[in-house]
């Protein structure tokens, strides 16, 4: 009997140990943006603002160095300025000088040419020994030798001075060429730097506008009634949805979801959603009954994109965010409850909206899907939603370009 109950017990332990290999571990969930807390949410904010506030000084220190290259440059120009004038006046000098020494060696020609009268025709000896005293015979000789050392002597300083302006000329040239090759540095410098502040200028919207809505989020959710230590997901309940509606009545997809080459950017990259063709002041409607997670408004900061909504919905039990972007008009706020009935916007894109939405070449709606997240304007579910987009489901031929539908 013992024997029966060992083996029993033998094989349960058999079974035993291979069920933990069949059966998988089970799964600990993530956790989701809906359960941090008000305060992690509040401490997002601060570290956000100080990351604006950094950017701030990032573009102040470059904007100064800047400055400083601007001031080396314009004192560059002023030197090179200076050189040319000196260049032109040696050139001046140098002409003159040139003139001078033409014109003694036009003297000191006829002077040769006396001389050889003088040697031919006895003159010389003539003059010489015409003089009625020794003593004026050596002053007539010592009077020609001092003509002819002058002349040959103001010659050789004429082509001395000629060969030092050569040569100043030459260096001043030189110097000028170095400035000019300063003021070609001077100028990447200031472009290189240029890029930097671009850059820096262009991450401040983002900042601003993450800012602006999780500030409006943290008063919505005190609104609410959530304290610091509560879990947002207390806070706010979104109801789940079966499907899917357009946000549109009618319209054309003019650029579908995924690479393509950016209208303003002018570089390939990716494009995160749909675009709707329709014309400016076009009712826009909620897809799915859900809750609005952020707005971004004329006095939000705005950004490429321009006024835009984050609507957060449930569809079969899984969480979407969904975007609208280029918008004329919105007509929600901040934890608003939403069917799909309600308008929540009016689209633009196009003349009345371009002065402050840089990222549009003509009236449409932007319509984006990202699925696992609900956008609460905190850096944890922005970066969630920049991975997790999709092709927005609900449309004809896959959303593919060109696809017109006429029904919600």
């Amino acid at each position: 009997m013992k024997k029966v109950l060992d083996g029993i017990f033998k094989i349960i332990l058999i079974l035993v140990v291979s069920f933990g290999y069949l059966i998988p571990p089970l799964k600990v969930k993530a956790a989701s943006d809906l359960d941090r807390t008000l305060a992690d949410v509040k401490a997002e904010l601060k570290t956000m603002q100080n990351k604006l506030a950094a950017n701030q000084n990032s573009q102040k220190k470059t904007q100064a160095e800047i400055d400083r290259a601007e001031a080396n440059m314009g004192q560059t120009k002023h030197e090179i300025e200076e050189a040319e004038k000196e260049i032109v006046l040696l050139k001046d000098e140098m002409n003159k000088t040139n003139e001078e020494i033409e014109k003694l060696k036009a003297e000191n020609e006829q002077l040769l040419i006396l001389y050889q009268k003088l040697e031919n025709e006895n003159v010389y000896f003539s003059y010489i020994t015409g003089a009625s005293t020794i003593t004026e015979m050596i002053m007539r000789m010592d009077a020609i030798n001092q003509i002819t050392d002058y002349n040959e002597q103001q010659l050789d300083e004429m082509e001395m001075l000629i060969r030092n302006n050569d040569k100043l000329s030459k260096e001043l040239e030189k110097y000028q060429v170095n400035l000019d090759k300063k003021i070609v540095e001077y100028e990447k410098m200031i472009d290189d730097l240029g890029d930097d502040l671009s850059s820096l200028i262009e991450g401040v919207p983002d900042l601003e506008e993450q800012i602006a809505t999780l500030k409006t989020s943290i008063k919505t959710y005190e609104n609410m009634g959530c304290k610091d230590n509560d879990k947002l997901s207390v806070c706010v309940n979104v109801k789940n949805n079966t499907g899917w509606l357009r946000p549109v009545t009618k319209g054309k997809i003019t650029s579908a979801f995924g690479m393509r080459f950016h209208p303003t950017k002018k570089v390939y990259q990716m494009h995160n959603g749909i675009d709707i063709g329709v014309s400016e002041g076009t009712k826009v409607y909620a897809t799915a009954n859900g809750v609005v997670g952020a707005v971004v408004t004329s006095g939000s900061g705005l950004s490429c994109g321009g006024q835009k909504i984050y609507l957060n919905v449930t569809v079969n039990g899984k969480a979407y965010t969904v975007i609208y972007m280029h918008l004329l008009q919105v007509n929600v706020k901040v934890g608003q409850e939403v069917t799909t009935d309600t308008v929540i916007a009016l689209s633009g894109g196009g003349k009345s909206t371009m002065s402050y939405d840089k990222c549009t070449t003509g009236a449409h709606l932007h319509y984006g899907v990202a699925e696992n997240v609900h956008y609460n304007g905190t850096a944890s579910s922005a970066s969630k939603m920049n991975k997790n987009y999709i092709n927005p489901p609900g449309f004809p031929s896959n959303a593919a370009k060109g696809a017109v539908f006429y029904t919600r």
